[in-house]
């Protein structure tokens, strides 16, 4: 009678093992892919940090989306974020850094959604274009991931990080 829950069990730990290794490898084959450090901008570009006013009551709940962001506490960020959108609704910063908590959630979908409306609402912020850039790559579609980076080149041609992107972006196939 034990030995069947035994097998099962072990069966789950070989099951982990093998999607924990599989993850694994293709976190270390593409080591140029999405990193928390490089890839993802998450500084506040110029253009939006204009828009932000600290004095103003709607922000409040922004300060502390952005206190949580910068500690890299992501899930309970995106909250404050959305209760921030429901007071400023206009505030391109919102949808730029909930894109960012997206792609490092891996939900490519929303964060794709949510960087287009920043893009919308301020469509000078290269950061937006850099990262939109990379969620459409990682949905598998290079056309647009092209197209996105090639937006963020021309909003921001000095900066080499986007640069190299589209390099990687035209070698890759497709």
């Amino acid at each position: 009678m034990i030995i069947y829950p035994a097998i099962i069990l072990l069966l789950l730990l070989v099951a982990f093992a093998i999607v924990y290794r599989r993850a694994y490898l293709v976190q270390k084959e593409n080591p140029g892919e999405f990193e928390k450090s490089k890839s993802v901008d998450t500084s506040l570009p110029r253009e939006e940090a204009a828009e932000i006013n600290p004095f103003d009551e709607r922000e409040e709940n922004f300060k502390k989306a952005e206190e949580l962001f910068k500690k890299k506490q992501y899930i309970s960020a995106e909250k404050w974020y959305i209760e921030a959108v429901k007071k400023n609704p206009r505030n391109s910063v919102i949808f730029s850094r909930l894109g960012v908590i997206y792609l490092e959630q891996k939900n490519f979908p929303d964060a794709i959604e949510s960087l287009n409306e920043a893009l919308r609402l301020n469509p000078g912020a290269a950061a937006s274009a850099f990262n939109l850039s990379y969620a459409y790559n990682c949905e598998g579609d290079k056309k647009e991931a092209i197209n996105c980076a090639k937006r963020a080149i021309r909003l921001d041609p000095a900066n080499s990080k986007y640069k190299k992107w589209l390099d990687q972006l035209r070698i890759k196939p497709f």
